[in-house]
């Protein structure tokens, strides 16, 4: 099974979508890339969270992406009637950009609970998404821009790092009447 067909089963809910979806990736295949990215790097989030039992990470990221789309839909609504709000294929909802704020909240999250080097294929991704929205006309750079401004700075709010349990450290101490190890053991709560 080739990677289309996954992404459409994963991404359909039903015969009609997958066929759909097959063929947006056939005749465009960036823009099904975008659609596809604004999806799957929040399954690949929540994912990484329960791969590793952070059942906290979960959380934080369900609450992440939740006050992530709630903000987007409030700019949306807001921008609407505005010079803003028009994409540039003349329909309405541009500002901010939902794919992209979708895809970049799971990349800042990734990247805010784990570490850069764990966020930073996402965010690969999720510029993909960016542009592949610019690129098709249903967007400006400012939305995309302002999604994933949005998507960072909501994760900066929610999301702890991952404290793994049983972390052990290893110092030396050294003074003018001691040199010796200093063992520390962390358990998380």
């Amino acid at each position: 099974m080739n990677a289309a067909a996954v992404a459409a089963l994963v991404l359909g809910s039903g015969t009609a979508a997958a066929a759909d979806l097959m063929t947006e990736i056939r005749d465009d295949p960036d823009r099904a890339a975008g659609d596809i990215f604004q999806i799957l790097n929040p399954l690949i989030a929540t994912g990484v969270t329960l791969y590793k039992g952070d059942y906290q990470g979960t959380k934080e990221y369900a609450y992440n992406f939740a006050a992530t789309f709630a903000a987007t839909q409030a700019l949306k609504y807001a921008f609407d009637n505005t010079s803003w709000g028009e994409r540039p294929n003349g329909h309405d909802g541009s500002f901010p950009s939902g794919h992209t704020s979708a895809a970049c909240s799971a990349a800042a999250f990734v990247s805010d609970r784990y570490g850069w080097q764990y966020g930073l294929p996402l965010y690969g991704t999720a510029l993909f998404t960016g542009y592949s929205r610019v690129d098709e006309h249903f967007h400006h750079w400012r939305d995309v821009i302002a999604g994933c401004a949005l998507a960072i700075g909501v994760s900066k709010l929610i999301t702890t790092p991952y404290q793994e349990a049983h972390r052990l450290s290893i110092a030396p101490i050294i003074d003018r009447d001691t040199v010796g190890l200093q063992l520390h053991l962390d358990f998380a709560p």
